[in-house]
């Protein structure tokens, strides 16, 4: 069949290269935004371009489109777009191909802006694009090789309410290459997309021609209104494709159906407007052109079903059993056509469940009227209808007919009842199913579960309310085929769990068995937690009173002593309050353990940094003792508090001497000062001293606090001297007298 339709449309398209051709098939403008922030846009043109009869030279390499205001018909912008790609436009059905029914998608692009102040206008705007000139053997308009083109959008403002207004013009769809036949329905979707989900209305147009002529066929384009092309007599809006069944568009989802009852090359517009909350904001055109010929003729194949065991076909409305136990799923399927040589492809389609049958071959070649294709149908294991409710599906042979394939539908009712399946068990060797663990304990017990089908089962474990991992437990879900068998592990950790609370855990066993037909079984154990009885540690040290006074640079020492009653298992851990104990530099060995004792030394020389800590120099570092025990008595705690005091810095003057008499007496031979000067502290430190004359002359400095002056070589007299610390100043006399 689709050899004869070859040559009839060969035939057809070289009958109209015997004249002049040009090239317009049809095509639709875009603007889209690329950018809100900046109003940038995508503003396109889609050509439809006829491959075989269109002239090479009329292929544009740019094109001009124009923006018009709708208010006032002017000019807003114009733009040149360059053509960015060429791609061959597809056919439904590949294999109808024909070598001189060729269509190419020329797609011209550019970013635009479309700047606020010029495009605010409520009323909105309209792009064109003018072109001549249309395909010369088009039917059904007058004079067709004088007619142009005008691709027309419609698009709103870019504000509206003092706020930006973002809009995305609808998109149509590439619609297929396809050709119709003749008194043959035809479906050909023309549909769009809208970017913003606007509401989209489609109808069918009359095509506008342009301005444009066969001498100026690029014109730039003017303002509207267009004019209307011409239908030839007989011919309009309500037959723009005439025949039985005239062509139509679905107003809600574009699919143009038609069953022309003539043979030519038909030019239609589909209009589809956007609304927004019921208010038409946008509108595009789409012109576009079918062929139809004179296809021979193409009958649908038929399908029939035939059970193995049965002597006649299956009759609709019949339900065919079948039972699992019968061991062979499979019905056999007969399938013939009319046409010679047709391939016939079949489908399964479920109707109330989810699958598993399926169709072999599922493809094939049927040679004549007289010739059968057979084909299998089978199901598997998992296919199993529920009790007064039979399987419902459809068997769909459709050949490979241009340019639509024609099919039949064959709907199969058919009750199979399912393999049997024991349910699976799962037990415990755990006593009653209970068990109180005390603590310090492990609780072991083992979970079985089996399956009498051998079938492959999953085993695992469900706390109620509570993750199993959380409060210790271990049990590891596992799948295997019949048997399995896993280890339960409880050792209740002290800080997870509570005394005297239920902790139920369910063991499920679940075969694995097809969807809507595994069994399961469930057995659960109740677990509780007790605590041992527990005498409460003691923590204790041999600091005295548990308090100390230092000064910085001065070294403690004591020992942290431990012990439990019970002799269990302690560790101790102190903690400074406020304060980090290894900031400090603190030597304290946290987390030591003992066995029933412990006995662990605390050293710390605190220094002037230590004053950086705690200004005040009050330090309090406490000591917590615990059992391992999960008992509330398990901690104990005692305080230790360390009091760091600066140096008092006191310069008493007038208990410093005031004469000395180096005269070799032996007496008071020598200046000096060191048990007079304030011990140095963190806040002050010595630096020097400074002896001057009456002439303010100095005759004597050192930096050493322990210095001795002789006065030797100077003269008797009074001087004056200055000691200097890092913040404090101190003055005074001294006579040298001989």
């Amino acid at each position: 069949m689709k050899t004869f339709l070859l040559l009839c449309c060969i035939g057809f398209c070289v009958s109209l290269q015997s004249v002049r051709a040009t090239h317009i098939v049809g095509g639709a403008l875009e603007l889209t935004v690329k950018e809100s922030r900046t109003y940038t846009y995508t503003l396109a043109l889609n050509l439809y371009f006829d491959a075989v009869n269109g002239l090479a030279g009329a292929r544009d390499a740019s094109v001009s489109v124009v923006i018009f205001s709708k208010r006032t018909g002017q000019p807003v912008s114009t733009h040149i777009l360059p053509l960015t790609s060429t791609t061959r436009v597809p056919y439904t059905n590949p294999v109808c191909v024909s070598e001189k029914l060729v269509t190419d998608l020329m797609r011209y692009q550019l970013d635009i802006r479309l700047p606020l102040a010029d495009y605010s206008d409520a009323f909105g705007y309209y792009a064109v694009w003018e072109r001549c000139c249309r395909n010369n053997v088009i039917v059904n308009i007058v004079s067709p090789e004088a007619a142009g083109n005008s691709f027309y959008l419609e698009f709103p403002a870019v504000t509206a309410s003092n706020r930006q207004f973002i809009n995305n013009s609808p998109v149509f769809d590439i619609p297929k290459g396809d050709f119709a036949c003749v008194n043959e329905p035809f479906l050909l979707n023309f549909n769009a997309q809208d970017a913003d989900n606007d509401e989209l209305r489609y109808s069918v147009v009359t095509p506008y021609t342009s301005f444009s002529t066969r001498d100026n066929p690029r014109p730039l384009a003017s303002s509207g209104p267009y004019p209307p092309i011409n239908w030839i007599p007989g011919i309009s809006l309500a037959n723009v494709i005439p025949g039985p069944q005239p062509l139509r568009v679905n107003p809600v989802t574009g699919q143009l159906r038609v069953t022309a009852g003539r043979t030519g090359l038909f030019v239609f517009s589909v209009l589809c407007e956007e609304f927004r909350d019921g208010v038409k904001i946008g509108g595009v055109r789409q012109d576009f052109q079918l062929l139809v010929v004179d296809c021979p003729r193409n009958d649908a194949p038929k399908v029939q079903l035939k059970e193995k065991s049965g002597s006649g076909f299956y009759r609709a409305g019949q339900i065919i059993k079948a039972s699992w136990a019968q061991g062979d799923r499979c019905v056999n399927l007969l399938l013939t056509d009319a046409n010679n040589q047709e391939n016939v492809r079949l489908n399964i389609r479920p109707i109330n469940f989810p699958g598993g049958i399926t169709i072999t071959p599922a493809q094939g070649v049927i040679r004549n009227a007289q010739d059968t294709l057979r084909a299998q149908l089978c199901w598997d294991n998992c296919v199993a209808s529920k009790p007064g409710e039979p399987l419902e599906f459809e068997v769909i042979v459709q050949d490979d007919g241009c340019p639509l394939p024609k099919a039949d539908t064959l709907r199969v009712k058919m009750e199979i009842t399912p393999q049997p399946n024991a349910t699976p068990r799962v037990q415990t060797d755990l006593p009653g199913s209970a068990a109180l663990v005390l603590e310090g304990k492990i609780l072991n017990f083992n979970v079985l579960a089996t399956d009498t089908d051998n079938d492959q089962i999953t085993l695992e474990a469900v706390g109620r309310g509570f993750d199993i991992r959380t409060v210790g437990m271990s049990f590891v879900n596992g799948t295997a085929q019949g048997t399995l068998t896993t280890p339960f592990v409880w050792q209740p950790p002290c800080d997870k769990v509570k005394e005297g609370q239920t902790y139920t855990v369910d063991f499920i066993v679940t075969d694995r068995r097809c969807p809507g037909q595994q069994k399961k079984d469930t057995v659960t154990v109740n677990l509780q937690f007790k605590n041992r009885p527990n005498r409460q540690p003691d923590v204790s040290t041999t600091l005295p009173g548990n308090y100390i006074s230092v000064r910085p640079g001065g070294e403690i020492r004591f020992n942290v002593l431990g012990n439990d009653a019970d002799n269990d298992p302690v560790v101790v851990k102190a903690t400074g309050r406020g304060f980090d104990l290894r900031e400090a530099g603190i030597q304290f060995r946290n987390n030591a353990t003992g066995i029933g004792r412990l006995n662990e030394p605390f050293v710390w020389t605190p220094d002037c940094k230590t004053l950086e800590l705690k200004p005040d120099g009050i330090f309090i570092i406490d000591f917590l003792l615990q059992d391992n025990t999960c008992a509330p008595n398990r901690l104990d705690t005692v305080s230790v508090e360390v009091n760091v005091k600066d140096f008092e810095f006191v310069f008493k003057n007038d208990s410093v001497p005031n004469v000395f008499t180096p005269n070799g007496d032996q007496w008071n031979q020598t200046f000096e000062l060191a048990q007079y000067l304030p011990p140095d502290n963190c806040q002050d430190q010595f630096e020097k001293i400074e002896i001057y004359n009456r002439w303010g002359l100095v005759v004597y400095q050192t930096a050493n606090r322990e210095f001795v002056w002789s006065g030797f070589g100077f003269p008797a007299g009074v001087y004056y001297y200055l000691i200097k610390y890092r913040r404090s100043r101190f003055k005074g006399t001294v006579s040298l007298l001989r």
